[in-house]
């Protein structure tokens, strides 16, 4: 492909790998020469020359001729590289290479670049996926009065506790200065375990280290322990929660765990047609995306554990999975090739069948969706610019209907028993 006095070629391509090949002939080699020489000798600030009417000699001499070849050539290889790269329809993932192959001033300017590309596919047959399901598993009274046993829990009160002797567990009334509150003294925090094995009316020295810069002291004095009282699961129970009865409130619970489960399996449907898709196409992936995805996962993982409300540091998280930090990365590497190849083929669908989210209409998907969970939509909306979501947040809306076309195109048929 030509540009007047340049060629644009593919030299070599791989499913995942590009080299292009620029030649810039004689005519706009010199005409970006002259363009770096015309700029410096309008900016040039010489004593017995005027503005702009600096000779090349001269700059030449002050400067070095060098220079002048050295920046004109980076300033052909930016903009015919970006040029190249639109008259070929490439679209790098990984920032372009660049060898000069050679520059000559007088005659053609030859580079070529290398990166990485996502690759091309095409689609099987994607309508009419033939998928068995499990049928949906009904909700036992088990798991209605496990519910139940969360429910009593919002609702339990507290209440003043016999002893005196702090036990690992026990809520703690404590008083420091004029403030009084309530804690639970446990023997694995470093904050209130100095209140384990010490009794009412006793007074603890506490010290934190938040880190090597910043400490802080207190004094607790124990004024009592507390302890949860649970309501009994009946009518009254129900009426607090919002019920007329405790059999309407079972009947709303048992309600919801079934539609929660139907919402799964629909769910985990979706995705499994979608991965019918993927495995079978085999998309290869360029290594240097996976591994740098794989690293920025690695690194989020160990600054979350590196954070001093961690539980968990991550030398002693690697012992708990029995892994080494290469065997973790090798982890995130399957992880995120499965996740990129999903979103390419999600990407392809939408775009096969036109399925997109225009402003207007994203814009009041995010305001309904801010208003169900009671939070302000031009709030919601300017959280997510905010938070550079947006596009992320569309994306997923997108995605979202074209695994609802894979679902309702699909032959779903549900196991016996």
């Amino acid at each position: 492909m030509t540009d007047k006095d340049t060629t644009y070629a593919i030299k070599d391509r791989s499913a995942t790998e590009v080299t292009v090949r620029v030649t810039v002939e004689a005519p706009d080699v010199q005409h970006g020469i002259d363009a770096i020489y015309r700029r410096y000798g309008r900016e040039a600030k010489i004593p017995g020359f005027r503005k702009g009417r600096v000779p090349r000699t001269f700059l030449d001499s002050r400067f070095g001729r060098e220079m002048f070849l050295e920046e004109a050539q980076r300033a052909l290889e930016e903009e015919h590289l970006s040029k190249a790269l639109a008259a070929l329809e490439l679209r790098p993932i990984t920032p372009p290479a660049v060898n000069e192959v050679t520059f000559d001033e007088g005659g053609p300017f030859v580079f070529e670049a290398s990166f990485s590309v996502l690759p091309e596919l095409e689609l099987p047959q994607y309508r009419g996926i033939e998928l068995t399901v499990e049928p949906i598993q009904e909700a036992t009274d088990e798991d209605v009065q496990s519910a139940l046993e969360d429910i009593r829990q919002q609702f339990g009160t507290l209440a003043a506790k016999e002893g005196e002797v702090v036990n690992d567990g026990d809520i703690v009334h404590v008083k420091e200065g004029e403030e009084e509150w309530d804690a639970r003294a446990e023997i694995d925090n470093p904050v209130t375990a100095p209140l384990v094995g010490r009794k009412v009316g006793e007074t603890v020295e506490i010290d934190l280290d938040h880190s090597e810069a910043e400490s802080s002291h207190a004094t607790l004095s124990i004024l009592g322990l507390k302890e949860v009282v649970l309501p009994e699961i009946d009518d009254e129970l129900a009426k607090d929660a919002g019920y007329e009865s405790l059999a309407a409130l079972k009947a709303d619970i048992k309600n919801k765990l079934e539609k929660a489960r139907a919402e799964k399996q629909k769910r985990t449907a979706k995705l499994n047609l979608l991965d019918r898709l993927v495995d079978q196409l085999k998309l290869p992936l360029p290594e240097a995306l996976v591994e740098r995805v794989a690293t920025e996962e690695l690194e989020r993982l160990k600054g979350n554990l590196g954070h001093p409300r961690s539980p968990l540091p991550f030398e002693e998280y690697l012992k708990s999975q029995g892994k080494s930090e290469e065997g973790v990365k090798a982890d995130y590497r399957e992880l995120v090739t499965r996740r990129l190849r999903r979103e390419l083929v999600l990407q392809k669908l939408a775009d096969k069948e036109g399925i997109a989210i225009d402003d207007a209409e994203f814009e009041k998907i995010a305001s309904a969706e801010a208003k169900k969970e009671g939070e302000n939509p031009l709030r919601f909306i300017a959280r997510l610019k905010a938070e550079d979501r947006f596009e992320d947040y569309r994306a997923e809306k997108v995605n979202d209907r074209v695994l609802d076309l894979l679902y309702e195109t699909a032959k779903i048929t549900k196991e016996e028993g």
